[in-house]
């Protein structure tokens, strides 16, 4: 399965952040598809979900937040390796970036100990 070819692709630092949400679109296969399930990780241009469904590199899908009903429109740049603790993981980015979450991000300079 295509994973991200450049992990260093991160523009912002990303925040442990699980909320409820539905994530929605057509699968590998074409077919329509809605699930409820749980971000990951969160940051200002997008988030780490879990997912049940083959979905493709490149891929639009659509994400609206359970507690307060926000719907954004994202693209999926990342998915987790089959047979890797990160199967069933999928990287979304924005398409169009605006304040979502409900998170206050550390600032840009901020570094992980």
């Amino acid at each position: 399965m295509p994973t991200e070819t450049n992990p260093e692709r991160r523009r912002t630092s990303r925040v442990q952040h699980q909320t409820r949400v539905a994530l929605s679109g057509k699968d590998a296969d074409g077919f329509s598809f809605a699930e409820e399930t749980d971000t990951i990780t969160v940051s200002k241009h997008g988030a780490s979900l879990r997912t049940s469904y083959h979905l493709t590199l490149g891929q639009e899908v659509s994400v609206r937040t359970k507690a307060k009903d926000r719907v954004g429109q994202f693209q999926v740049v990342w998915i987790g390796e089959a047979g890797t603790p990160d199967e069933g993981k999928i990287g979304v980015e924005w398409l169009d970036a605006r304040r979502f979450w409900g998170v206050e991000f550390p600032p840009e300079d901020w570094q992980s100990a």
